[in-house]
């Protein structure tokens, strides 16, 4: 972190402090100073500014060879609640976590976001509402809001949706219009990226300095943690696994570019596969309107066309993670969606193709599994953004923020 004056030494030094007390469980302020090397004096102020925020408390005492017995200070979980929205292109999950990424309230809803960015944006300001006040806490008490959103993020702040995968969201400032609705600091981020955090902090990624996530969805994106932080390429776009081209003479991806990875496995192009082996008098139990999880789990059920259908997926996303070993040479990668309901025979056909087109240093160092986190890990890792942003980074000032006056 560049440090330029003195104000900037003491944000830091309140971060370092914050999380090292966070990341202990319980700790003296006499070993605080000697894990960041600052002075007692230092320790002790930084403590007294810390202690009216709530964020930490103190906790009962240590035993000690000579002198008082030093005062254990621990980090309260549930000093604030933190917003976190999963804006999918045809949902809504709205979240409330406290600081420990645990999941409070949540609300989810059918909606067609891609196509109609005012309506999207109420229904968000509505669900917020609803969550926040199921979760009991005030609007004072509330970190921030943190959105995942389905494209890529451009302008020079990564503040805009890409129009090339959300056309009708072009013009739309969407952070502009929810801090105004919300007098709340937002935070945003592609979804992929979210969740790939959420995975660093919560589940598999947590002591794994190098992974890549993958979320299958209507559209296919992949969020990398490199050296523990999430990498964004020179524009914001890196990760854009979904359109990483398969088959040259494949179907046309809503990105315009011929057999991306999306076209083939995104839950359009899943459903769209089931349907033809129907059309084609195929038998199987899916009828009607039916969801990919439903697919997977038709598939698990032994269903001839669903288990065709899941296999061919796994062979696509082999060869596009093949190519991501060979490239980046991830220790995890991490699948989340829908279509890993089908599990072991997803993973069984994707590990083989892997195993077929890769570097085999590179498959041998690399685990492959899916996600623990649930149907909810892109909207709990939107809330891990806001954690991360406030607690970790040099902007905004953490003080304001956890005083109460998170806006920037």
């Amino acid at each position: 972190m560049r440090l330029t004056d003195n104000n900037d030494v003491r944000e830091n030094n309140i971060r370092l402090v914050l999380d090292i007390i966070r990341e202990a469980g319980a700790i003296s302020r006499v070993d605080i100073a000697h894990a960041t090397q600052l002075s007692r004096s230092t320790i002790t102020n930084i403590v007294n500014e810390l202690l009216p925020t709530g964020l930490v408390r103190e906790t009962g005492t240590v035993n000690s060879i000579v002198g008082r017995r030093p005062i254990l200070l621990e980090f309260d979980y549930g000093a604030r609640a933190v917003l976190g929205v999963d804006m999918g292109a045809t949902h809504l999950t709205v979240a409330a976590t406290n600081l420990g990424g645990q999941v409070l309230a949540i609300r989810h809803e059918d909606y067609p976001v891609a196509a109609d960015p005012g309506g999207s944006i109420n229904r968000i300001v509505a669900l917020l509402a609803e969550v926040q006040a199921l979760a009991g806490y005030s609007r004072e008490r509330v970190l921030g809001i943190g959105i995942g959103v389905p494209a890529p993020l451009e302008g020079d702040r990564l503040d805009r949706l890409s129009p090339i995968i959300l056309p009708q969201w072009v013009g739309i400032d969407l952070k502009r219009e929810l801090e105004a609705a919300t007098q709340h600091s937002i935070f945003l981020d592609n979804d992929a990226n979210v969740g790939a955090l959420a995975e660093k902090w919560w589940g598999h990624g947590r002591n794994v300095p190098n992974f890549a996530f993958i979320k299958l969805g209507t559209g296919v994106g992949c969020g990398l943690i490199i050296d523990g932080s999430v990498y964004r390429g020179a524009g914001g776009t890196a990760g854009e696994i979904g359109h990483s081209s398969i088959d040259p003479n494949g179907p046309v991806c809503r990105c315009g570019l011929n057999g991306c990875l999306e076209a083939l496995t995104g839950a359009p192009a899943i459903i769209e596969a089931v349907e033809c082996h129907l059309a084609a008098g195929r038998q199987s139990q899916l009828a009607g309107a039916f969801t990919v999880a439903e697919v997977a789990a038709a598939a698990r059920a032994g269903d001839p066309v669903a288990t065709e259908v899941i296999t061919t997926a796994g062979r696509y996303l082999g060869i596009a993670i093949a190519n991501l070993l060979n490239l980046v040479n991830p220790g995890l990668i991490v699948l989340w969606g829908g279509i890993t309901d089908a599990s072991e025979m997803l993973l069984t056909q994707l590990r083989q193709t892997v195993r077929e087109r890769s570097f085999s240093k590179s498959t041998a160092e690399a685990i492959i599994t899916t996600s623990r986190l649930g149907e909810d890990a892109i909207a709990i890792g939107a809330a891990t953004l806001v954690i991360q942003q406030t607690l970790r980074s040099p902007e905004p000032s953490i003080l304001e923020v956890i005083m109460g006056n998170g806006r920037r």
